[in-house]
């Protein structure tokens, strides 16, 4: 047996059939050594050591080990033995793990005996046969001691070093092979069958009906003919699965634009999907609605995603079902339209982790939408853009980057005929010199129209932006407020109350974190953007008279401080921030019509200022087992805080900690808990630990006998608020408060 109840012959061979199936669906046919590879990637587990185990569910054998030496001298090819090897683990760097690995695992009678238990069981036939082989037993497959010998030598001694073949490609195809492994593997053995996979079906009535819904006025009018110029532009430009470029100022439309072109080219190269990526998932929920209305066979894929129902509505029988637990559970893009995020695009990519790369070989022939590319750290940008290039070249998938400030990643045709501005100059920046505090800053803007004007503050830590919301609060203004320490439920409503004042023409004033940076569609007169790096300030700007509402709209930038360092200098790269400082005082004052011009001299000087991260160097010199975070920024001394709105989260907590029962469904017991930790994640933020410790030290004092904590630490790296905590550790107008920030609290009088 494979699994309990499933015979061994009927997973390997099964698995194969799904194999062959995936790919097939992705334009691409396994070789004969991928098959054989496939075939054998579980044998081992025959031996009674694993059989024992089955049936007790205690003990440990690892079969992939022995399984991959079978595959080895069948194959003679390293890649496919090494993904067979680490097809339920990650892989490693070939450079040093794999070949100390190969070395060190000497052939000894040990090892023999190992086989040598390998039963040949009736079903044993039948995997013989699908393998070509005329044998009555595994041992027959083993190598001699001379034959070893040479497979290290003539095999593993010398991957990589043939300077006809460059060790990229080997990345590509190990990287295919292994997630078409992977997937077959888990799908057999969840689902037990193959599954189809669609195409895009294209029904351009969708579109056009949802694009009549927004015409009305003179905007509207100016971005349906740029879509109509770029979609006609792209008819003849986009010939072939290649990298293209759409760039248009904020606030032109890019979203449809871009859906449209990506609708045609799939049905001109008969992609096998669309893949609309997008740089926050925040975003991916807002642009999933849109891709939904104008295309068929829509999933949204993120961390917040998977738990709620995909087809409201629809009845499913067993299967269906069995089949979209395990796309959930694993984030698998099989359906032919995937709105995602970069962070997942970047898993698929280069994640080492076997379940991470699961979906690498659905980019095959793909339409991949990139939007807002400029979001990767700039020092990946050139290893970023040679994996596209190769991808484009040797998977057919077609990359469109479509942004307002396009980044130098790579030179991709550019499906704009002709530069876009707008109808009208929409707002001027101005650069004001100097460190200043938020206090100053703050009376500065009132001075400049804040109370009289829509306006909008961001700021670079979510400390100085509460600090900002409370000295504009101070000041006769009752802003609303946005950051990552707000959970996705406070988010969005939030963001609700945003979009019904501008649809009323009320008043409306918001303090925010860079949360607000890209591709969230609200309008305001005068904004304020502590200094950042360029792009992100244009995109900011991005907000400011978005619609023309008015002749023209103000931004201010400066560099705020407190007193000690600046706070850009505790987010962004100092070279970043070094470029964009020379820019804005060199140029003071400007109108939008010059940013291309400036953005350009921008990026021109970062690439030669920042050095590249060995993104690209880790595949070309075989470190497959590196990973290379997208976020350079990563606190990982933060932990996850579950604030308690209803009072039964601890009964959730209480479920997601039980240990896992061995005699019972694993997967449905995972799947039950990643619905937990879904919801939870709806009502979770990620807060540094120090400041959460400090809240527990402060509390402490005031918590008696068995009276409810206000915070606790719920698990590791978990911490809970009660319900007695909201309002005062976080509150749902501004989320988390910093204990050193509640105290500055009290001097204002607010509503909650």
């Amino acid at each position: 047996m494979s699994h309990p109840e499933k015979p061994l012959e009927r997973h390997l061979l099964e698995t194969l059939k799904i194999a062959k199936d995936i790919a097939l669906g992705c334009g691409y046919q396994l070789s004969d050594a991928e098959k054989r590879s496939i075939i054998m990637h579980d044998i081992a587990k025959a031996h009674p050591a694993f059989q024992r185990k089955l049936k007790s569910g205690r003990g440990r054998f690892g079969h992939a080990e022995p399984s991959s030496v079978l595959v080895l001298k069948l194959t003679r090819d390293l890649l496919y033995t090494e993904a067979v090897r680490r097809h339920h683990s990650a892989l490693q760097n070939f450079s040093s793990e794999v070949w100390k690995f190969w070395n060190e695992w000497e052939w000894n009678d040990e090892k023999e005996q190992l086989f040598a238990s390998l039963p040949w069981w009736a079903g044993a036939n039948q995997v013989a046969d699908k393998l070509q082989l005329d044998i009555c037993s595994w041992q027959e497959l083993l190598p001699s001691d001379d034959e070893w010998e040479e497979l290290l030598s003539e095999v593993v001694d010398t991957f990589g070093i043939d300077p006809n073949q460059p060790i990229q490609n080997d990345w590509l195809r190990m990287r295919r092979f292994f997630s078409i492994l992977v997937a077959a593997d888990r799908l057999e053995a969840a689902v037990g069958e193959t599954t189809v996979f669609d195409q895009p079906i294209i029904d351009s009535s969708l579109l056009y009906n949802y694009i009549k819904k927004l015409k009305g006025t003179k905007l509207s009018e100016w971005r349906d003919r740029v879509r109509q110029d770029v979609v006609k532009n792209s008819r003849v430009v986009l010939d072939k699965p290649n990298i293209y470029t759409i760039t248009l100022p904020t606030g032109a439309g890019k979203t449809i634009t871009g859906l449209q072109v990506a609708m045609e080219a799939a049905q001109r190269f008969k992609a096998s999907r669309i893949i609309y990526v997008l740089p926050y998932v925040s975003l991916v929920e807002q642009n999933a609605d849109v891709a939904s209305k104008i295309l068929n066979g829509v999933r949204e894929d993120h961390h917040l995603a998977y738990g709620k129902e995909q087809e409201a509505g629809e009845e499913k029988d067993e299967k269906q079902k069995t089949l979209e637990d395990f796309i959930s559970f694993f984030r698998y893009w099989r359906e032919p339209v995937i709105v995602t995020t970069l962070a997942k695009l970047w898993e698929v990519l280069y994640s080492p982790r076997a379940n991470d790369s699961m979906s690498f070989h659905l980019l095959s022939n793909a339409i991949v939408l990139l939007d807002e590319p400029q979001s990767i750290s700039v020092n990946h940008w050139r290893g970023f853009g040679h994996t596209l290039e190769m991808l484009a070249a040797q998977m057919k998938c077609s990359f469109i980057l479509m942004t307002a400030t396009q980044p130098e990643i790579l030179q991709g045709q550019e499906l704009v005929p002709t530069p876009v501005s707008f109808p009208s100059v929409r707002h001027v920046m101005h650069w004001i010199d100097g460190k200043n505090v938020i206090e100053d800053i703050a009376a500065r803007m009132v001075d400049y129209g804040a109370l009289e004007h829509n306006s909008l503050f961001v700021l670079n830590t979510r400390k100085s932006a509460l600090l900002m919301w409370m000295n504009i609060k101070k000041r006769g203004i009752n802003p609303l407020f946005l950051s990552r320490w707000l959970t996705h439920i406070d988010r969005n409503r939030i963001l609700k109350d945003l979009k019904s004042k501008e649809k009323n023409k009320e008043r409306r004033c918001l303090v925010s974190t860079q949360v607000i940076e890209a591709g969230i569609d609200l309008d305001f007169e005068l904004v304020f953007r502590d200094l950042g790096p360029l792009d992100s300030i244009i995109q900011v700007a991005g907000r400011c008279n978005r619609h023309c509402g008015i002749d023209l709209g103000n931004v201010y930038i400066t560099e705020l401080t407190n007193k000690k360092k600046s706070y850009a200098a505790q987010v962004y790269d100092s070279v970043l921030l070094q470029q964009t400082r020379l820019l804005l005082q060199e140029k003071q004052e400007w109108d939008e019509s010059s940013s291309t011009e400036i953005i350009s001299a921008y990026y021109a000087g970062l690439t030669k200022a920042i050095d590249s991260s060995p993104l690209w160097e880790n595949i070309s010199k075989g470190n497959w087992g590196e990973y290379i975070s997208l976020f350079n920024n990563y606190d990982r001394n933060e932990a996850m805080l579950i604030i308690d709105y209803g009072g039964d989260i601890v009964q959730a907590l209480e479920m997601l900690q039980e240990p896992l029962n061995n005699n019972s469904d694993k997967m449905l017991q995972v799947k039950k808990r990643k619905e937990i930790f879904q919801r939870l994640s709806q009502c979770s933020i990620s807060v540094p630990t120090k400041y959460l410790n400090e809240w527990y030290e402060h509390c402490g004092a005031l918590i008696w006998d068995d009276e409810e904590k206000m915070i606790e630490q719920v698990g590791k790296d978990m911490w809970l608020v009660s319900q007695q905590g909201i309002g005062t550790i976080y509150r749902l107008d501004i989320g988390f408060v910093p204990l050193e920030i509640a105290d500055l609290l009290l001097e204002i009088v607010t509503d909650t």
